[in-house]
């Protein structure tokens, strides 16, 4: 037989701050466990004649704060089928093992909170004079060290800093847009608030699990670190009224060249590998990005939040294997997967509709290169490397044997041939050229700079001339 378990708040200890519905429940529950005895209101229930027993021996056994919190509650789960009983934490609301508990307690027993005084109720009392219009979100430091995400934007007050390690943590993570001397609260339930340094926060000794730190929101204009947000931020002052007049007349037609430009900015710094460079480029291009975003909602057309929807969607439909549990073993296979999907997505399940789908604006080579792609997964239209080589010598020398009679269309086929061959081969016809055009450049400032030497300048060499400086500077990057 199952029976109830009835969770309650101790907050700071002070039986004062209690409501008389946790203190009755306290006097006459006849099975009343602590999370841990090492709580002030344990002296309370001593000198109160209540009897209770506490999780404390699970803290030894366990191998981390998510083990100990399954462990509590599965021992609290067979307790009640002995008997009801009464469970005390120091915050119903914020205690992780509360909701392990109640995510486990899917069966008969009936788990019940009674409202009261929580710890982090007290906490926010006292940091009051602290706090802005801005919001506070509270959350347990356990939580808050294994989240990806923070908004300085917002107050955030950091609950159960439960050792100076865990604080370490809290201040790593805090660190990514905040300075080391950022002012931030430490609150205990017994002393007065104290205001540090964010550097301090792992120096300060005197916490434990009823210590909290509140971190005072602060603007993106107050800060050298930033967050999703601050651009987001930045990006609605500059097409604000009061902004800029050139950010405010942009359309998505003025901002295209824009787009591409710092797309090839990207290549290039990954070219280059200058990871620093990439890193700043890849700002302008999602600057870019949060830029239409911005026009579009300015016109009704989509916002930021629609083009993360469709991108998140879309992620999570095409890798079933990694959302559904579908079994995929390869990389090839994820490809195949991934096309299937699209197709049942858009409805072109024939080769000619899927030739609709790559997009005529992208640049010829990659226009080329995705239409053929798609031809090519059917096997009947996939060829090898050497047919597409003879058919590229055969137009090779026609050019040869009729030089003054060479059409656009020959051209035209010629260069699209190539870029089959790149597709065959699996080589991005875009980047090979573009670097093979970088490589130019870079043999002619070599040749450049040799013909200095010897007097020369690049503006009086024969082409003959030319090709034999080429050849030299070849021979020595070999």
């Amino acid at each position: 037989m199952n029976h109830d378990i009835v969770i309650v708040s101790l907050g700071s200890g002070d039986p004062d701050l209690l409501n008389s519905r946790t203190l009755e429940t306290l006097r006459s529950t006849q099975c009343l466990i602590l999370r841990t005895s090492r709580h002030p209101f344990s002296l309370w229930l001593e000198n109160n004649h209540i009897s209770y027993s506490s999780c404390d021996d699970l803290y030894e056994s366990s191998e981390d704060f998510d083990d100990l919190d399954r462990r509590i509650a599965s021992f609290l789960l067979q307790q009640a089928d002995v008997c009801s009983l009464v469970y005390a934490v120091t915050d119903a609301t914020m205690d992780r093992s509360v909701r392990t508990l109640v995510r486990m307690s899917s069966g008969p027993a009936s788990v019940s909170i009674i409202p009261g005084i929580g710890i982090s109720s007290l906490h926010l009392s006292r940091a009051l004079p602290y706090l802005d219009d801005s919001g506070v979100t509270v959350i347990p430091a356990y939580d808050f060290a294994d989240t990806g995400f923070y908004d300085p934007n917002q107050s955030v007050l950091i609950t159960e800093l439960d050792n100076p390690l865990l604080a370490g943590q809290i201040k790593i993570r805090l660190s990514v847009a905040l300075d080391d001397e950022y002012r931030i609260v430490l609150l205990n339930d017994q002393d007065a608030p104290v205001l540090i340094p964010l550097y301090e926060l792992d120096r300060y000794h005197h916490i434990d699990h009823r210590t909290a730190v509140l971190v005072p929101s602060s603007g993106y204009m107050n800060r050298n670190h930033f967050v999703m947000n601050d651009l987001i931020s930045i990006m609605e002052k500059l097409r604000s009224p009061e902004g800029c007049p050139w950010d405010k007349q942009q359309t998505h037609k003025s901002l295209q060249p824009y787009l591409v430009e710092e797309a090839w900015e990207c290549v290039a710094a990954i070219d280059q590998d200058d990871m620093d460079h990439l890193c700043e480029e890849l700002g302008d291009l999602l600057f870019q990005i949060v830029f239409h975003s911005s026009v579009a909602q300015s016109f009704d057309e989509f916002s930021l939040n629609d083009v993360l929807t469709s991108v998140c969607g879309k992620m999570i439909r095409r890798h079933p294997h990694v959302f559904s549990g579908l079994s995929i073993q390869d990389a090839d296979s994820v490809a195949v997967s991934w096309e299937k999907i699209k197709q049942k997505e858009t409805g072109h399940l024939k080769i000619t509709d899927s030739l609709e789908d790559v997009s005529s604006g992208l640049p010829s080579l990659k226009y080329a290169a995705k239409s053929l792609k798609k031809l090519c997964q059917s096997d009947q239209f996939s060829r090898p490397s050497l047919q597409i080589l003879s058919d590229i010598r055969q137009i090779a020398d026609h050019f040869a044997a009729e030089p003054d009679h060479i059409a656009e269309t020959d051209i035209g086929r010629f260069l699209l041939l190539c870029s089959e061959l790149c597709c065959s081969l699996h080589v991005d016809g875009e980047l090979v050229l573009h670097q093979a055009v970088d490589s130019l450049k870079n043999k002619l400032r070599q040749v450049e700079s040799r013909l200095h030497n010897d007097g020369k300048s690049l503006e009086h060499l024969t082409f003959s001339e030319l090709g034999v400086y080429l050849q030299c500077v070849e021979g020595e990057i070999e």
